[in-house]
């Protein structure tokens, strides 16, 4: 039986209505079948519940159309929760749910029919409540516990039929001689993921509850991604299944043989890394080429999630710093024992082109401040998996938005640098002017225009560099230029001439000068 909503409302053939609404923007490019898909197909912001909106005023006969669809089926508030854009057929269609549709419904149904904002992963539903209760909004971070179902707790055999008693532990034990070290391998492939992804996972015990069909719990205990096995067909074949969130459990194949330390386990680790993405959410791709780990194919050149998978949790569950988006939730990335004149690196991404990332910094006095950000990615062919073989569109995962840079003072909101010139798929960089009097710094990457509402993974860089105390405009020379910065600032407040970090410039940022005139210049 369906649920309430997902009885789907689909009107089509409405595309007067909405290109002289102005809302439509569909750059259409032709696959390889010689079907029309849309290259760019906005999913535009959700008609929530609530004031009908000006252009359903304006538009007395989409209005009547909502009011004839909510007559005939009973359904609330049609047209409170309508999405509108190009299928993947070109055909132009308006897409209404029952006004209690949930979110990620209303995407996966969305994307299905009108694809993806660019060829990309493919990620079918979010994790919307967990033992920890509510996950937010996309993009936010969440945690999920997990665990070992005990023995004798039945599964499900998906290839023969029936319910059975999991054998997990006795079959691993016996193939490994060593529990620790086969549930190691589990607990690495859970660390790939948290290691990528705004996803903290928590093992706990389990209570052997009826299974998949028991939440997870905080007190039982027992995990939101639970893990048993049974044997289903031997030898190669299937090798494990998995749900969806929110279930997630997965299910491995015990008439397998999975203890191979030549490869340093590789097999049992890579199958479980590639069934968590589905418990995550992630969904099969394409092409079968080895450059995904949610290929449905084994791999044997990496164990860990790719740029693909990557950028698929992200867009579901935000990067490792997340959540920063202000200065006051700002993620801390160093201090002056951390920057000896050294540097770090970090990656991070925009989940989407309204998301803002803040890293807050402190630096000692005299280093001048070195910071850059650069997309990461590569050029591949993916998209949601037919076959194997089947031609997919290509991807330049570097050129998805278009970065941009600011460091902001200690108050976290006034700009003292920018980088905004370089465009899609190109890094941006600041040298900052001194600051000599050190103290806390901001650093804001934004998306600026022409991007595209999807992931772009970034790294950035920053380093500092020791300068002799005195020198005010960073040439490394403590001279003429420096003191007569100092008298043309006296009595201002400009934090490069504050040498002394006392609020203004006065007689002592004067005599820090004076005292150190000619250090760094070298032998005349």
């Amino acid at each position: 039986m369906m649920m309430r909503f997902e009885r789907l409302l689909v009107t089509v053939g409405l595309a007067s209505l909405m290109v002289n609404a102005a809302r439509l923007h569909a750059d259409v490019f032709v696959d390889s079948w010689g079907h029309s898909l849309p290259q760019w197909a906005p999913i535009w912001s959700w008609e929530r519940s609530g004031a009908p909106t000006k252009w359903q005023y304006d538009t007395d006969q989409m209005a009547t159309l909502h009011a004839l669809i909510s007559q005939v089926t009973g359904a609330g508030r049609v047209g409170s929760h309508c999405v509108e854009g190009v299928s993947r057929t070109g055909q132009v269609i308006h897409l209404c749910f029952d006004e209690n549709t949930p979110e990620w419904y209303i995407e996966s149904v969305s994307r299905r029919i009108f694809g993806d904002f660019s060829p990309a992963y493919y990620a079918v539903v979010r994790w919307s409540n967990t033992s920890y209760g509510s996950t937010g909004p996309r993009g936010n971070p969440i945690r999920l516990r997990w665990s070992f179902i005990p023995d004798g707790t039945e599964v499900t055999d998906i290839i023969n039929g029936g319910r059975v008693p999991s054998d997990l532990h006795s079959v691993l034990d016996t193939q490994f001689g060593d529990r620790l070290l086969w549930q190691t391998q589990f607990r690495r492939a859970f660390t790939s993921w948290s290691a990528v992804a705004g996803i903290q996972f928590e093992e706990v015990l389990d209570d052997g509850a009826d299974f998949p069909n028991s939440p997870g719990s905080a007190s039982a205990p027992r995990g939101d991604i639970r893990i048993g096995g049974c044997p289903m067909d031997g030898q190669g074949r299937v090798l494990a299944y998995s749900h969806f969130p929110d279930v997630g459990d997965i299910v491995i194949d015990t008439s397998d043989w999975w203890y191979y330390p030549s490869d340093d386990y590789q097999r049992l680790r890579y199958v479980m890394i590639h069934e968590l993405g589905h418990s995550i959410g992630l969904n099969h791709v394409g092409p079968c080429d080895c450059t995904k780990i949610m290929e449905p194919r084994r791999c044997t050149n990496f164990d860990s999630p790719q740029d693909d998978d990557i950028r698929g949790a992200q867009r579901f569950y935000g990067d490792t710093h997340e959540v920063n988006d202000s200065a006051a939730t700002a993620t801390f990335i160093g201090s002056p024992g951390e920057l000896p004149g050294g540097g770090l690196r970090i990656e991070a991404s925009l989940d989407r082109i309204d998301d803002i990332d803040y890293y807050r910094f402190t630096v000692g006095p005299n280093r001048r401040i070195n910071i850059g950000v650069g997309p990461i990615g590569s050029t591949y062919n993916v998209g949601p998996l037919t076959t194997c073989d089947a031609s997919y569109p290509s991807v330049n995962t570097r050129a998805i938005q278009n970065l941009e840079l600011e460091l902001l003072a200690p108050d976290g909101t006034t700009v003292l640098a920018s980088a905004t010139r370089n465009g899609i798929g190109f890094g941006e960089r600041i040298v900052a002017p001194l600051y000599p009097a050190g103290g806390t710094f901001y650093v804001r990457v934004f998306s600026g225009d022409g991007s595209t509402d999807d992931v772009q993974r970034y790294a950035l860089g920053l380093s500092t560099e020791s300068l002799p105390p005195g020198d005010t405009n960073g040439d490394g020379c403590v001279n003429d230029s420096d003191l007569l910065n100092i008298m043309l600032s006296y009595g201002g407040t400009d934090p490069r001439y504050d040498l002394n970090g006392d609020g203004i410039v006065e007689d002592g940022d004067l005599l820090i000068v004076l005292l150190n005139f000619g250090r760094g210049c070298g032998e005349p």
